[in-house]
């Protein structure tokens, strides 16, 4: 039998030798061929304490407990107070998961099909993407979207705009996560990703060269922003 994963309440029926919920047809003669409304708590009760009654049947049902569904099965109910107990914990509904929040990334570069391009990546895999073009506007944005990480091209209106830009916003913010990226490397055929010093001035966590493939663009980032653990 599939395994149900809602809240239920169910008896053991010796005419069909099963368990069966209040609201299936039943050839049982207290049941008369008519369907219980569980919406009606008392009408339900009473049917499923005279099954119980009756037929010595016992009672299983399951319901939600702080988010986590609890099966349990009753061989015996005292009475009709006990098993309006079970019923309004079955009828309780299950609280809904918390949603996800979504992590916010503020990308910045003065190239619109890379802001496009690379937003449709982050969207793709559950970031919510703010843009910005310029350094002025990433500031503005910076303090009114309050990313969790920002990520920087290094040369917009200046050949160093992403280097300033990155040691203004760590000044001010010491732990929000910042990448640069920068196409420098590829232009100059210097490597700039492993320049600690660089990193150590601008005050950057990583930088990067362009281009710089999806899945590395994605794992560095989740790295940048997961939970940093206690030492």
């Amino acid at each position: 039998m599939e395994k149900k994963t809602a809240s239920y309440i169910r008896v053991y029926c010796p005419e069909l030798m099963a368990m069966i919920s209040p609201g299936e047809w039943t050839d049982c003669p207290y049941f008369r061929g008519q369907k219980l409304d569980m919406s009606k708590t008392e009408e339900a009760l009473k049917q499923i304490f005279r099954c119980h009654v009756q037929c010595d049947s016992k009672i299983q049902y399951q319901y939600y407990d702080n988010g986590k569904l609890v099966e349990r099965v009753e061989e015996s109910v005292e009475d009709q107070d006990s098993l309006r107990r079970i019923l309004s914990l079955v009828m309780k509904p299950a609280k809904p998961e918390a949603k996800k929040k979504e992590k916010k990334v503020l990308l910045v570069d003065d190239d619109v099909d890379f802001l496009e391009m690379h937003s449709a990546v982050l969207t793709h895999r559950g970031y919510h993407v703010i843009t910005a073009q310029s350094s002025k506007e990433c500031l503005d944005k910076l303090e009114k979207a309050k990313p969790d990480v920002v990520i920087l091209d290094v040369m917009m209106e200046q050949f160093d705009s992403g280097f300033k830009l990155s040691k203004a916003i760590k000044e001010k913010h010491h732990d929000l996560p910042v990448m640069l990226l920068t196409s420098i490397g590829a232009q100059t055929g210097l490597e700039f990703s492993s320049n600690q010093d660089l990193l150590k001035t601008t005050g950057a966590d990583i930088l990067l060269d362009k281009p710089v493939s999806p899945k590395l663009f994605i794992d560095e980032i989740e790295k940048l922003i997961a939970p940093k653990k206690k030492s």
